[in-house]
């Protein structure tokens, strides 16, 4: 879509503008003048505002620009920062008016039938949920001697949940065809199906109770009408990916795997839903913090932006973000780990592969690094520990500087491996210098910090990866105890 854009002729791009549609919204807030306000939205956990106007000394404003503005839930904010909320719907000419002494109390649209029911649907919560926390403080007076009272109190609330539910199926359906009805399906939950359980099966109200949630995780977003991008500026559309991703399937990387290519596929209904979702989780699991799910970001790279189906990547973009998977491929968890056939610090060469061992642990270091002094004498008393079990420790120094290399060496003579990148040699003026060996060590096992910690199993298979020592002896007692 974007690329016939831009090879659409000039003539045509002038009449496409000409033909946009203006939006007019006119704000009065009695009791405000001279005042600027604020048009705007939110995404995510940003506010983006798109339009400023200015309260002439009766209240008045227009927000008018010659364009169509984007579906969404916008927010309409007085210097103060005190708001109201309104949609922005396929209709963009219409009045509000509202009391500056009561911004959300005393609002009245004209000319939007949708916003004066999002008003209504908003007034109800409101008055609903007052309702509920009365009965919750009731509920907590009476929890202790008074069963009889705060079953009443639960029933209650159990009522108000199902008359909000009511309510919001009721609109819904009543705004099947617009963008009211679009953000009041997002906001019911899934409910899961009756399952029928056979007698003979044993503890069925926990199986019960795993069907309900595999349904409710596996239809999570069938409420969400991903071809209308206006969820994109509502403030719970991206929570709600949060939601799911953090909290309802496991952080295990095959499994947000094909959650995440379920909800992308899904999203392809809309260009800039599709472009949203997979950037937003592109860009969440490149700072994520669990081990392993850079397998996640590799996966999203390869399948949509080095495919080309991301078109609305640049060739910068792409190509950065090629220059930096190359980096991280190699060396993710369950991959066998890229071969090292270093010097060694007695002047011979060590094999990674081919040193045989039940556990492997790879440390990419350096004697100056601060961090490094305090991993390493502590990686030293793990390696004591198994040792005997099998435990290798494979060491691999960053740098180039022998001298430093050897001074580190001779305060702490360990006896596992200290590999380097390095030969030394003498220069045409016989003054002795160091040069790589070309292993590529820092791309096959992206380093850019020290320490690096890697864990490979019998068949050097990476297990774990870029932990603390204090990490990487949980994961070496559970290794050792699998093995018994």
């Amino acid at each position: 879509m974007l690329r016939l854009f831009f090879l659409l002729p000039v003539t045509l791009l002038f009449f496409v503008a000409a033909q946009a549609q203006p939006y007019e919204v006119r704000v009065k807030i009695d009791g405000l003048r001279d005042s600027s306000i604020y048009l705007g939205y939110r995404s995510e956990d940003k506010n983006y505002v798109v339009d400023t106007a200015t309260l002439d000394k009766e209240g008045n404003a227009i927000f008018s620009k010659n364009k169509t503005l984007k579906r969404g839930v916008y927010f309409v904010a007085t210097p103060d920062k005190n708001y109201f909320e309104l949609l922005m719907t396929n209709n963009q000419k219409f009045s509000v008016s509202t009391k500056y002494s009561d911004l959300f109390g005393s609002l009245k649209f004209k000319d939007t039938p949708e916003n004066q029911q999002f008003y209504d649907y908003q007034q109800y919560m409101r008055n609903v949920q007052r309702r509920a926390e009365g009965i919750k403080q009731q509920k907590k007076r009476n929890e202790e001697g008074k069963k009889d009272s705060v079953a009443i109190y639960q029933k209650q609330l159990e009522d108000i949940e199902h008359s909000i539910d009511s309510c919001i199926k009721t609109l819904a359906a009543k705004n099947a065809n617009n963008f009211l009805g679009t953000l009041l399906r997002a906001m019911l939950t899934v409910e899961a199906p009756e399952f029928d359980i056979p007698e003979t099966v044993a503890n069925k109200d926990s199986v019960r109770q795993l069907r309900a949630y595999e349904y409710r995780r596996d239809h999570y977003f069938d409420n969400f009408n991903l071809a209308d991008n206006g969820l994109i500026r509502t403030p719970f559309f991206a929570a709600n990916i949060d939601l799911f991703f953090q909290k309802v399937i496991l952080p295990s990387s095959d499994i947000i795997i094909k959650y995440a290519d379920t909800l992308i596929e899904r999203s392809r209904a809309d260009d800039e839903m599709f472009q949203y979702v997979t950037e937003h989780l592109f860009q969440y699991y490149q700072k994520s913090e669990y081990m392993g799910h850079d397998a996640v970001v590799v996966h999203l790279a390869d399948k949509y932006y080095l495919s080309g189906l991301a078109m609305w990547a640049t060739d910068k973009y792409r190509s950065d973000i090629k220059e930096r998977m190359d980096k991280m491929r190699h060396s993710l968890i369950g991959n066998t780990a890229p071969e090292l056939l270093l010097p060694t610090h007695e002047n011979a060469y060590a094999s990674l592969l081919k040193t045989p061992a039940e556990l492997t642990i790879l440390c990419f270091w350096e004697p100056s690094c601060g961090h490094c002094k305090k991993e390493l004498p502590l990686l030293w008393d793990l390696y004591q520990k198994y040792r005997d079990k099998g435990l290798v420790v494979f060491t691999v120094y960053t740098q180039y500087k022998r001298p430093e290399w050897d001074a580190y060496i001779a305060d702490h003579p360990y006896d596992w491996i200290y590999a380097w990148d390095g030969v030394e040699t003498t220069d045409n003026s016989g003054k002795p210098t160091t040069f790589s060996i070309g292993s590529n060590f820092r791309t096959l096992y992206d380093i850019r910090s020290t320490p690096t910690v890697f864990l490979l199993d019998k068949n050097k298979k990476i297990i774990a990866k870029r932990m603390s020592i204090e990490v990487l002896e949980k994961i070496l007692d559970e290794e050792m105890k699998r093995k018994k």
